[in-house]
Formats: structure tokens, C-alpha cells, sequence
């Protein structure tokens, strides 16, 4: 099926890496990024990169290399598939509010959406091919224009993989997330509350002139 990639090899991620040396010259070295749990700043981390210095790894994931199309005619089904690391994923980016902090949780996203689309390939890819193609060519991608090849897919993935195709509305209800990530400091990072003022001594007298909202009393 169009669009569905395989996780490259030991032999790939080889060539990769030397192809990269071949362009820049340098050899990459791991990127370790600060996680939530106290140690040095990223201030005095920093390094700086003279001549020899390994340079950073770019990171190497494959990515779902899928269009539009067939991620509309497999929504439905991916929401509910991969429902639990989506929403693990979008709670650490909302509490940690870094997305260093969240890598893991991205690729448990990622490695979700890739298996998914393998579970498709290898078993219902001529029912799909019809009904993201479908899709595809009814000009505003509109669901109700495909009912037929819809119903072809629903059918074949609950025969064969046995994933039930969710109810409108199901995957938009609000839900409560149970994560073993433990909660940020701050996860709302609110300002800290300021200090009150401090009390004047001694009596207040009034004003010598009266007030000086007589404007406002005209």
C-alpha cells in the first residue's frame, strides 16, 4: 500500500550514518537531553563544539510518510487503536511544557502509528486502497461520498483484526489519562503568589486637599 514504510535496518541506520560523515566530515555523538529529575542546568551543559568535536546525532525515527487521505479514512480507527499514547503524549507536552521532556512519549506515538498502519497493510490493504482512494478523488475528501468502501473496510478490519469502528462522538469525550510520569513541579506554571505589602506605621492623615476625583463627581 502507498505511503507505508518499514523500520530501516541495522544496515540503513549504517549507511546513514556514514553518508553523514561523508557530508559534513564529522562523526555525530549521542544527544543526551535533561530529564525531569534534578542535575546540571542546560546552561552548564552546553558545550562547545571545536575542530574534532563529535557533533550531535540528528535523530533517526522513521516517520509515517502517509497523506492526508489516508490519514482521514484511517482516523477513526487510529484514535481508538492508539488512544492511550496519543493522550500521554498531548498530557506531557501540556504539563511539562518542553518537548525534550517528551521524546519517549513520541516515539511510543510514532512506533503506535507505524504498527497500525502495518496491522492495515498486511491485512485489509485492498479494502483501504478503495476508500482512502476514495477519498482521495471526491473532491472536499467528504466522508459521506464512500459510505460503500467504508463499509468494506469497517468490515474487514472487524473480521480479521477485530477493532470495532467508534461512535460519533466517542473519541472526543473528555477522559482521565493514567500516566506513571510523574507530575512536573508545576504543572500549571503559574507565577509565584507576590508578597503582601508590608504595613506602614504610625497614623495615616487625610488628605490636606480633599480628594482628587472631583472630575468624576461634576
Amino acid at each position: 500500500m502507498p505511503g507505508i514504510v518499514e523500520l530501516p535496518t541495522l544496515e540503513d541506520l549504517k549507511v546513514q550514518e556514514v553518508r553523514l560523515v561523508r557530508r559534513t566530515g564529522k562523526r555525530c555523538m549521542g544527544l543526551q537531553l535533561p530529564g525531569p529529575g534534578p542535575g546540571p542546568s542546560p546552561a552548564s551543559t552546553q558545550q562547545t563544539l571545536g575542530p574534532g568535536t563529535p557533533t550531535p546525532c540528528p535523530p533517526t525515527y522513521t516517520q509515517v510518510k502517509v497523506s492526508s487521505a489516508v490519514l482521514k479514512a484511517a482516523a477513526h480507527h487510529y484514535g481508538a487503536q492508539c488512544d492511550k499514547p496519543n493522550k500521554e503524549f498531548m498530557l506531557c507536552r501540556w504539563e511539562e511544557k518542553d518537548p525534550r521532556r517528551c521524546i519517549e512519549e513520541g516515539k511510543l506515538v510514532n512506533k503506535c502509528a507505524l504498527d497500525f498502519f502495518r496491522q492495515i497493510k498486511l491485512h485489509c490493504a485492498e479494502p483501504f486502497t478503495e476508500y482512502w482512494t476514495c477519498i482521495d478523488y471526491s473532491g472536499l475528501q467528504l466522508f459521506r461520498r464512500c459510505r460503500k468502501q467504508q463499509a468494506k473496510f469497517d468490515e474487514c478490519v472487524l473480521d480479521k483484526l477485530g477493532w470495532v469502528r467508534p461512535d460519533l462522538g466517542e473519541l472526543s469525550k473528555v477522559t482521565k489519562v493514567k500516566t506513571d510520569r510523574p507530575l512536573p513541579d508545576n504543572p500549571y506554571h503559574s507565577r509565584s503568589r507576590p508578597e503582601p505589602n508590608p504595613k506602614i506605621e504610625g497614623d495615616l492623615k487625610p488628605a490636606k486637599h480633599g480628594s482628587r476625583l472631583f472630575f468624576w463627581t461634576m
